[in-house]
C-alpha cells in the first residue's frame, strides 16, 4: 500500500511537470532573461543546490526542475551500506520560493555483520559494531533487495538575495518525510520525520559558496527511541557559469543523544538479538563531484562520498570469542560510496549580473530624477517671474437641519461655499456650546448642550491662498415635550378594599409606565360613596389606597415613588343619589406627579 502511494504521488508530480514545460518566457523577453540567469542544479533533496548542500536560490516563477539520483551512504553499525534512488520535482513561486518533492523509488540496504546483531563490549568504537542504525533501525537481515523508500516534501523561501543588493543570500527550508517505504524490511522507519534549515550562500563570478544548518526531528518506531540531531553542511561549486562544474562538500549531523534504544525482543533473521542500547558515531560525509550541464538545463554528473566516522571492520569487538565478527577483513568500500545524478534545471537568477543591473538601473533613475528636478526648478523660476492675479475671497452660507433641537439631541449643520478663482477650500466649524463630530468637514453633525436657549454656530472657509469667509446660523435648544400620563380609576365592590381582576390590568399599565419613566410619581387617592359615616368612609378610602400601593410595591415599584391619601366620601366623582352612579365613586384614583 505504501509503495502504491509513493508511485501515485510521483505520477502526479510528473503529470504536473508536463504542462509546466509549456510555460516559457515570451520570445521577445528571452535575451534579458538569459542575461540574468545562470546554470544551476538540483540538490539530492529536490530543491536548488550544489549536490548535497542546498543554496539560498530558488527556481524562477512557474519554472520547474526534475532529477534522478543514486545516493550512497555508509554507517559503521552493522557495516551497513545504503543506496537510495530518489526522483524529485520542484516548481518556483513568485521568484521568492519553491516547493519540492522527492520520492525514493528504490532503497537498497546491505548489512554485513555476522551474526546480524551483537553487543559490543565497553570501550568499543562507536563507528563499527553490531548495533542498530539510527536512520534505518528496522533492518534485520543482510540484504533487503530493491524496496520502495519514503516520500519527502518541502518548501524553501528566499528571505534576502544578492539581487537585492545584499552581501549574500539567505533562505529557510522546511521538509517532511512521509513514511511510504517498506517498514517490514527496513527501507523506512514507518514514522514521519521533519527537518528545518537555514541556508546562506554567496555567488561570485567564478565560484559559489553555500552553507546550511538546521535540525532533524525523527519519529520513533514502536519500541525504539531514535535520536534527533543538528544538521550542517558546507559546499563550493566552480566555475559558477561553466558547463562542466566541480563540487566539494562536507556535511554531517550532530546527534542530540549518541545512544539509540531498541526493544528487548528485536532479533535478526539469524536469531541474533539486537542490543537494547547502541552507541553511535556522529556522521560526517565528504563528497566531491563533477557535473556537465547543457545550455538547455539538462545535466548529468557523478561523484564520490566518503564517510569520515566509519571505523574499520577490524576495530569491531565481540564480547564472546566464539563469534566471528573479527573474521571480517577491512573493506575500503565500507566508507566510500559512488554518487550519480541526471536531471533538468532551467537555471537560477545570476545574482552578480542582477546586482549590476540593479545598480545600473539606480544610476539611470538618479540621472532621470536629477534632470526632472532641474526641469521643475526652471519651471518654478519661470512661474515665480510671472505676477499672479489678485486673489478673490470665497463666499459661504450656513444652514441647519433641524434648527430646533432638544437638549442632548443631534442636528446637522452644512455650508455652501464657492471660490471665484477655483481654489481649493478648507472648512472649520466653531461654537460656544455643543460639540461637532467633524468640525473640518463641509457638513457636520452637531450635538446640542443640556441647556436650553439659542446657540449660534459659525463656519469659516479658507481658500488655498489664505483668503477667508464666514457665515453663521442659530439653532434653538429646547426641552423635550413632557408626556401626559392618564390612568383609569380602580373600582371596588361595596364596602370592600380588595382588588378586582379588572383592576389588575389598569395597575399593570401603570407599572409599565413607571418602569419606562423613572421621574414618574403617583399619588393614590382613596374614595367611597356616601353610604356609612364619614369616619368609616375615610378609613375605607385609606384601605383602598393602601391596597393599590401594596400591589404596586409587590411588582417592583419603589415605595418612595408612591403617596396615598384618603378623601372618603368628600370628593364624589359621580352622583350619589342613584345606585347606578353611586357605585362608580367606590374607587382609587391614580394621580400623576412628575419630579
Amino acid at each position: 500500500m505504501k509503495r502504491l502511494l509513493g508511485v501515485s504521488v510521483m505520477g502526479a508530480m510528473l503529470a504536473t511537470a508536463i504542462p509546466a514545460s509549456g510555460q516559457t518566457t515570451p520570445p521577445q523577453s528571452q535575451p534579458a532573461t538569459q542575461a540574468e540567469t545562470r546554470m544551476a542544479t538540483v540538490s539530492v533533496s529536490g530543491d536548488t543546490g550544489l549536490w548535497f548542500v542546498p543554496t539560498a536560490q530558488v527556481l524562477p516563477h512557474k519554472k520547474w526542475s526534475v532529477s534522478f539520483y543514486r545516493e550512497n551512504a555508509d554507517y559503521g553499525q552493522g557495516f551497513t551500506d545504503t543506496s537510495n534512488f530518489p526522483a524529485s520535482f520542484a516548481v518556483g513561486l513568485g521568484n521568492r520560493a519553491e516547493v519540492f518533492g522527492s520520492y525514493t523509488a528504490v532503497t537498497r540496504i546491505d548489512r554485513d555483520t555476522r551474526p546480524m546483531f551483537f553487543i559490543s563490549p565497553a570501550g568499543s568504537p562507536s563507528g563499527a559494531g553490531g548495533g542498530v542504525v539510527n536512520e534505518y533501525p528496522l533492518v534485520r537481515q543482510g540484504w533487503i533487495g530493491n524496496r520502495p523508500g519514503d516520500l519527502r516534501v518541502g518548501a524553501k523561501i528566499a528571505i534576502i538575495s544578492q539581487s537585492d543588493r545584499a552581501a549574500l543570500g539567505f533562505a529557510v527550508r522546511g521538509a517532511a518525510k512521509l513514511a511510504t517505504g517498506d517498514d517490514e524490511l527496513g527501507s523506512s522507519t514507518g514514522e514521519s520525520d521533519f527537518t528545518i534549515d537555514g541556508i546562506l550562500s554567496k555567488q561570485f563570478r567564478v565560484i559559489e559558496l553555500s552553507a546550511f544548518g538546521g535540525a532533524t526531528f525523527r519519529g520513533d518506531p514502536a519500541g525504539f527511541d531514535l535520536t534527533n540531531g543538528i544538521r550542517w553542511g558546507l559546499g563550493v561549486g566552480f566555475p559558477a557559469n561553466a558547463r562542466l562544474r566541480f563540487t566539494a562538500e562536507l556535511t554531517g549531523e550532530k546527534y542530540l543523544d549518541n545512544v539509540v534504544l531498541a526493544p528487548a525482543n528485536f532479533t535478526g533473521v539469524d536469531g541474533s538479538v539486537a542490543p537494547t542500547s547502541t552507541s553511535l558515531a556522529t556522521p560526517v560525509f565528504a563528497a566531491v563531484g563533477v557535473t556537465w550541464q547543457a545550455s538547455s538545463g539538462f545535466f548529468i554528473g557523478g561523484g564520490l562520498n566518503w564517510s569520515g566516522t566509519t571505523d574499520a571492520r577490524s576495530n569491531a569487538k565481540c564480547p564472546i570469542a566464539s563469534l566471528t565478527c573479527s573474521g571480517f577483513g577491512d573493506n575500503f568500500g565500507d566508507a566510500v560510496g559512488i554518487q550519480f545524478r541526471i536531471g533538468y534545471h532551467p537555471g537560477a537568477r545570476d545574482e552578480v549580473a542582477a546586482a549590476a543591473a540593479a545598480r545600473a538601473a539606480e544610476d539611470a533613475a538618479r540621472r532621470a530624477a536629477d534632470a526632472a528636478a532641474a526641469t521643475a526648478a526652471a519651471a518654478a523660476a519661470a512661474a515665480a517671474a510671472r505676477v499672479p492675479p489678485a486673489n478673490r475671497p470665497p463666499t459661504v452660507t450656513a444652514a441647519c437641519n433641524p434648527c430646533m433641537v432638544e437638549v442632548g439631541k443631534v442636528s446637522t449643520v452644512s455650508a455652501d461655499a464657492q471660490d471665484p478663482d477655483g481654489d481649493a477650500l478648507t472648512y472649520r466649524w466653531t461654537t460656544n456650546a455643543g460639540t461637532f463630530s467633524t468640525p473640518t468637514n463641509r457638513q457636520s453633525p452637531w450635538t446640542a448642550p443640556m441647556v436650553v436657549g439659542p446657540v449660534p454656530v459659525t463656519i469659516t472657509v479658507t481658500d488655498s491662498r489664505g483668503a477667508t469667509a464666514s457665515a453663521s446660523v442659530t439653532l434653538q435648544v429646547v426641552q423635550p415635550a413632557v408626556k401626559d400620563f392618564v390612568f383609569e380609576d380602580v373600582h371596588f365592590e361595596f364596602d370592600q378594599f380588595s382588588l378586582r381582576a379588572d383592576a389588575l390590568k389598569i395597575l399593570d399599565d401603570a407599572i409599565t409606565a413607571m418602569q419606562a419613566n423613572p421621574n414618574l410619581r403617583l399619588e393614590i387617592e382613596g374614595h367611597t360613596c356616601n353610604v356609612g359615616t364619614s369616619e368609616y368612609n375615610l378609613a375605607l378610602g385609606e384601605r383602598r389606597a393602601t391596597a393599590v400601593r401594596s400591589y404596586l410595591n409587590s411588582r417592583g415599584v419603589s415605595p418612595d415613588r408612591l403617596r396615598i391619601v384618603s378623601y372618603g366620601e368628600e370628593r364624589p366623582k359621580f352622583d350619589n343619589a342613584r345606585e347606578e352612579t353611586r357605585r362608580l365613586n367606590r374607587r382609587a384614583a391614580l394621580v400623576v406627579r412628575l419630579q
